[in-house]
């Protein structure tokens, strides 16, 4: 009778067991947990232009088209060329004199595009238009020279500013040093204002 019972609870645990496993597979499969949305890109904004300034850069085309007429009017007047445009504030003239007797007339000095780099071109000029060693002693050549280029600045309404006013004031320091250096013993007395170094 043992073997009965014993028989009859393992047949009931089976049909439990069969009925657990028939409930498991109509059970719902439990849902995958939601993917977590991607992050948002932030909308680029194109930049905007700046607005151009038709105004100004008018204006300096305009000066620069004025300088670029006087270099050619001075060219056609004194028959001179330019040999360099530089890049610093510094100038040359000078001439060559051929046997024949032809004179070629050559300058380097900066392009005119401010008071300052006009001032210097219009002082190498003045050495073609004043002519070479009608001055001397060499410094007293340089102020004449240099006054030239004033009355052709104020003729064309090229500011003298103050720029201008010390870059000439330093030049003709130089030249009067340089000349007693060299043994000068009188010196003219439109140079004596000069022998000051200036601030």
């Amino acid at each position: 009778m043992f073997k009965s019972m014993v028989k009859s609870l393992l047949a009931s645990a089976t049909l439990v067991g069969q009925a657990v496993q028939q409930l498991e597979l109509f059970a719902p499969t439990p849902e995958a947990p939601p993917k977590p949305a991607p992050p948002r890109q932030p909308t680029m904004i194109p930049a905007q232009p700046k607005p151009a300034r038709p105004a100004k850069a008018s204006k300096l085309t305009e000066r620069q088209a004025y300088y670029d007429a006087m270099v050619e009017e001075l060219k056609e007047r004194y028959q001179f060329s330019i040999r360099k445009w530089r890049k610093g504030m510094s100038g040359a003239a000078y001439e060559l004199r051929y046997r024949d007797g032809h004179i070629k007339r050559m300058l380097s000095a900066p392009r005119p595009r401010s008071s300052v780099s006009a001032a210097i071109f219009l002082h190498e000029v003045g050495h073609h238009a004043i002519g070479f060693r009608r001055y001397k002693p060499r410094c007293l050549e340089e102020y004449y020279v240099w006054q030239w280029a004033f009355t052709e600045m104020k003729k064309r309404n090229i500011e003298l500013d103050v720029r201008v006013e010390k870059h000439y004031r330093r030049s003709m320091y130089n030249y009067v040093r340089l000349a007693l250096r060299r043994g000068l013993k009188e010196l003219p007395t439109e140079l004596k204002q000069f022998l000051i170094p200036p601030e």
